[in-house]
Parts: structure tokens; C-alpha cells; sequence
């Protein structure tokens, strides 16, 4: 049985690694991302991203090469590597799974009031997700557009179609809901229709 590591980080918290060691293009990257705490928030994405990543290769975070692939998603350099990983980060919170030889997808978002969740699973759901915003009652409403939305997002970014619907013959992709704040609602999206075991990690702070 598959095992997918889910690796969260405190974005807030001072980083354990300093950014300027991060390779170039990635703090030209964030250079262009205001205001000044969301950069600060995207470049400790990213040094989560590599200490996860350091754990599992036994390189040191700064020295882990990354290239994007044809899809945008995010992949070890090496041409051979078998590990897999996505990342996903909202407000101050980041997740990182990481599994060997299975693609895997996560998405994190940060819930926020006062939005017209009706309109927005209309326009960014398929239809029987956007019935069960539709139907769900008042108060629930919220949380079940959430749950769908990461639901989503967490297979797109597992098959690298972003927010096209996957094609009827993209591959099967099992989908687990996470619970990881009460602020925040996440999914972990994995290659294949067998369940994985699901470890939660945590990243030390320094």
C-alpha cells in the first residue's frame, strides 16, 4: 500500500533556512509578489517545500535542483527520481505531500466569509458539486463549497490540468479530504484507486 507523507508548515514562523538560499530564479520570482508578507509567506513556501523534500533525499534543502514539467507542476530535476510532491499554501499555512512512483496533488485554502458561494460554485464547480453548495443549508454552505473546491484543485493539480476538468480518459485518482485547521480546508489527491496510508508531519521550526 502507497504511503503519502503530508508535511504542514507554519509560514509565519521565523525560517529555519535562510531564503537568500534559495537558487536565483526563485527570489527573482518572489521579488515581484507584493505586499512584502506575501512574498515573505511564498519564499517560506518554498524552503518548506525543500526541507520536506531534504528529509526524504538526504540532501542538503538549497542543493535539491527542481524543474517544471511540461504542466507546470513542480518535479525533482533528475529525469530518474522516482519521489513525487505538491505543494499547496493559504493564509499562513503550507502542505507538502511527497510519495514514491505515485503522482499526488494537494490544495489548501484559507475559508473566508461573506462570499456569494452559490455564484461561485456555479462558475468554478462541475455540476453535482455545485448541487451540493446549492442544496447544502445556510450555514453549511460555506464549508461544503470549501470542501469541493480543494477536492478540485487537489485532482488538477495530481494530474497536471490545473482548472480544466480532467479528460474521460485521464487516469483514476483517489481523493481524501484533510483536516487541518479550523480556519482551513484541505484535500490530498493520489494517482490510483487504492487508498493510501496517510502520514502527518510537521515540520521543526528550526
Amino acid at each position: 500500500m502507497t504511503a503519502v507523507d503530508v508535511w504542514s508548515a507554519d509560514l509565519d514562523l521565523p525560517p529555519a533556512i535562510d531564503p537568500g538560499r534559495l537558487p536565483a530564479s526563485e527570489r527573482d520570482r518572489a521579488a515581484g509578489l507584493r505586499p512584502p508578507s506575501v512574498r515573505a509567506r511564498w519564499l517560506a513556501a518554498r524552503l518548506a517545500l525543500r526541507r520536506a523534500l531534504s528529509h526524504h533525499l538526504g540532501e542538503a534543502p538549497e542543493r535539491i535542483e527542481l524543474r517544471l514539467g511540461h504542466d507546470g507542476k513542480p518535479a525533482l530535476a533528475d529525469p530518474a527520481a522516482t519521489l513525487r510532491f505538491n505543494l499547496s499554501h493559504s493564509g499562513a499555512l503550507a502542505l507538502i505531500a511527497v510519495a514514491e512512483r505515485r503522482e499526488v496533488g494537494i490544495d489548501v485554502e484559507e475559508r473566508q466569509g461573506g462570499r456569494d458561494f452559490l455564484r461561485l460554485a456555479e462558475v468554478g464547480l462541475d455540476a453535482p458539486a455545485a448541487a451540493e453548495v446549492r442544496e447544502a443549508p445556510p450555514e453549511r454552505r460555506a464549508a461544503t463549497f470549501y470542501a469541493a473546491w480543494v477536492r478540485r484543485e487537489a485532482v488538477g493539480k495530481c494530474l497536471g490540468t490545473g482548472l480544466v476538468p480532467p479528460p474521460p480518459e485521464a487516469p483514476p485518482v483517489s481523493v481524501h479530504g484533510l483536516e487541518v485547521s479550523s480556519e482551513h480546508a484541505a484535500a490530498l489527491a493520489v494517482a490510483g484507486t487504492a487508498r493510501p496510508i496517510v502520514r502527518r508531519r510537521s515540520l521543526p521550526t528550526a
